[in-house]
């Protein structure tokens, strides 16, 4: 790794960092930020370095920072998008009930447009059936091991949104992906019982095949996919609680 990529690296712990602490309320909005030269103190680098976590944080619109003003704090809930979701869930991490309605919204959101999509774009992905059965089949295989199911069920939603053509839906599929990777026990929790996992998919190819009337059809896929989010946020939010008490 080079200099440069070690920098940035530090820089990017510290935007989390940061990042979190806003989120928690320990800057409040409107607030200003420490000075860069606080802040390198802080974290023992230079100020170089805290110049670019601070940019990564303006890109990312949770501060605005002017020379000869400091570094405004903004509100997260005005200006974060959707990649500041893993953040959240880790700002709250100690707080599961709160934690556990941000996973929810993510949740319902991812649901109530793959449900629309998939029946909206079922005659392609009918077409498609058989290469996505391909992918299906790696459930078999993964038995009980949640990171085996996690890249098997990843690869099966990347295929089918694929298909769809739906980027807006592929950037919270894919904000849905990082949460799963990288927030403390969300995989474990929708990943405890393969069986339910391989029952839901099932409910969903099945309306994928169905030729009932879209309003339907979008009704029993979102039906499938809430009874599998539901379990997974109680399991969540019950991980969280074991291992704040």
């Amino acid at each position: 790794m080079s200099m440069n990529d070690d920098v940035t690296t530090v820089a990017a712990q510290i935007e989390r960092t940061l990042t979190v602490e806003i989120l928690r309320g320990h800057y409040p909005v409107g607030s200003r930020l420490p000075t860069v030269r606080a802040l390198a103190t802080r974290f023992a680098v230079n100020p170089a370095t805290i110049q670019r976590a601070v940019a990564r944080l303006g890109f990312s619109e949770l501060v605005t920072a002017r020379q000869g003003s400091g570094i405004r704090v903004n509100d997260p809930e005005r200006v974060g998008g959707v990649s500041l979701v893993p953040a959240w869930l880790e700002a709250f991490s100690d707080d599961p009930p709160r934690a556990a309605t941000i996973l929810a919204d993510l949740l319902e959101v991812r649901r109530t447009i793959a449900a629309r999509l998939i029946v909206r774009h079922r005659a392609r992905l009918a077409a498609a059936a058989g290469d996505l059965m391909d992918i299906a089949v790696g459930f078999e295989s993964a038995g009980q091991d949640v990171e085996a199911i996690l890249d098997v069920d990843l690869a099966l939603l990347r295929a089918i949104l694929k298909l769809t053509g739906n980027r807006v839906a592929i950037a919270v599929f894919n904000t849905a992906e990082r949460v799963l990777k990288t927030a403390p026990h969300v995989a474990e929790a929708m990943y405890a019982e393969p069986s339910t996992n391989l029952e839901q998919l099932g409910l969903v190819l099945e309306a994928l095949m169905g030729d009932g009337d879209p309003a339907s059809l979008v009704m029993m896929v979102e039906e499938a996919l809430e009874t599998l989010d539901t379990s997974t946020v109680a399991r969540y939010r019950a991980r969280l609680e074991k291992s704040v008490s």
